[in-house]
């Protein structure tokens, strides 16, 4: 992959966030890495544990390392946000923690609701991502009108988490989290209603490019991509008929490697511009400039990362398809050795979704708007 767009500097474009080739792959890339990995489960008849590990392997855990790159391996990042890197991995302790609650108590709850927590935490952070994309997509554009702004916010928002409440309100296994008993009733009306109102504002919204462009108002086409590509996703994993033929564990897998590709990319850009960009004397980054040199380095720094932790979370049996000697290690309230690492494992990614909120606010950061290259967007 080296010999593609992502593996050097590209000049800023209106519009892209890098340029046409690198947000088609981002995008497009992103929405085809899930679709594909949905197709081969549903219509292909491919292990869902093949495949999460396969997704765990190659995007999800190296997501993760694209953070820990551009924080405690950039010496520069270290010194300035010291306090944030350090108290941020108190989540690690979150997971134990709950468990040591539901310990004393005597009852599962506490560890059951931290586990809903996680999961529900993990949605909403692909949620947010897709939004902060937006947010950078409507900056590139130049785009200032608050009636726009408001109508692309309602819209992603409305479209990605509505089929999720219909997902969540009819899938069995969804609903036997929620504590949802017996054959549904009301539920396949509010699912109806749920898709039936992302529909009325994709068509508000289609009416509003409509005017825009009669108005003579520059139609944002690299955002309607990302939009399109992100709300289509959404609406065809939680379709009722898809969603009914996917395991329980594919759904993480279907929503979260268009969000791996999409964010590898946003990282792969802002390490060109930071570590890289002619003239930029990479010495005071620390390791950050070393392990992004090449991309094929980047990438196998992610999946050595990957193996290490989740290594440790297979080797006690808190991963799909890994030992099961945690079954004999009974500790309380009805929970396992297993249910105690995996809470801990959940730490990498609860410490992830925590530290990407504070480190990418481009409203705040000159810096970061700079390593972006977010100075460069035309006018409406």
């Amino acid at each position: 992959m080296s010999g593609l767009t992502l593996s050097g500097p590209a000049p800023a474009r209106v519009g892209w966030l890098v340029d046409r080739r690198h947000d088609l792959i981002s995008t497009m890339g992103g929405l085809a890495a899930s679709l594909t990995l949905v197709g081969l489960h549903v219509w292909g008849g491919v292990s869902s544990l093949v495949l999460w590990w396969a997704w765990v392997l190659a995007l999800d855990g190296p997501h993760l390392f694209a953070t820990v790159s551009r924080t405690y391996l950039d010496a520069r990042e270290w010194r300035a946000r010291r306090r944030l890197l350090l108290g941020s991995l108190g989540w690690f302790a979150s997971g134990p923690l709950c468990f040591g609650v539901a310990a004393v108590m005597g009852s599962k709850v506490p560890f059951v609701l931290f586990l809903t927590f996680a999961s529900l935490w993990a949605y909403w952070h692909v949620v947010r991502q897709h939004y902060g994309i937006m947010v950078l997509y409507q900056r590139k554009g130049g785009e200032s009108l608050p009636l726009d702004r408001r109508l692309d916010s309602v819209t992603l928002y409305a479209g990605l988490l509505a089929p999720f409440v219909a997902f969540a309100v009819t899938h069995p296994a969804a609903r036997r989290q929620l504590g949802l008993t017996g054959e549904p009733s009301w539920e396949p009306l509010v699912a109806g209603a749920c898709f039936s109102l992302v529909l009325a504002l994709v068509v508000l919204y289609a009416v509003r490019q409509v005017q825009r462009r009669r108005e003579g108002l520059r139609v944002n086409g690299p955002k309607l991509m990302m939009m399109g590509a992100a709300l289509g996703l959404s609406a065809v994993v939680f379709w009722p008929s898809v969603a009914a033929r996917m395991d329980f564990i594919m759904f993480a897998v279907a929503v979260t490697a268009f969000h791996n590709v999409q964010y590898h990319g946003v990282v792969w850009f802002y390490h060109r511009n930071r570590y890289h960009s002619a003239g930029v004397d990479p010495a005071p980054f620390g390791l950050a400039p070393k392990v992004s040199r090449r991309f094929l380095i980047y990438a196998v720094c992610g999946v050595v990362f990957t193996l290490l932790y989740r290594g440790l979370g297979c080797g006690f049996g808190a991963h799909p398809g890994c030992g099961g000697f945690d079954w004999h290690v009974p500790l309380a309230a009805g929970l396992t050795l297993k249910d105690l690492v995996g809470g801990f494992i959940w730490g990498f990614a609860l410490h992830h979704y925590y530290l990407d909120q504070k480190i990418w606010r481009v409203s705040r950061d000159a810096g970061l708007n700079k390593d972006l290259k977010l100075g460069t967007a035309a006018t409406a």
